[in-house]
């Protein structure tokens, strides 16, 4: 089971976009977020609007970000 816990969101960067590796048009990174893993590490990932409504960690969707 997934106990990744989410700790804080910040705005993205006005500048940072994503893309699919299949192409696509760039659409910008909605947020960052401090993320907890279940092992007690900790790391940033980049969140974005999918599907015209849903916010999601863009880091297993097999986006790339742009800059």
């Amino acid at each position: 089971m997934n106990e990744d816990k989410i700790l804080q969101i910040i705005p993205a960067p006005a500048h940072l976009e994503y893309v699919y590796e299949d192409g696509g048009k760039a659409r910008h990174v909605t947020c960052l977020a401090l993320v907890e893993l279940s092992n007690g590490d900790r790391e940033v990932r980049a969140m974005g609007i999918t599907n015209s409504e849903i916010i999601e960690d863009l880091s297993g969707s097999g986006a790339l970000l742009i800059d």
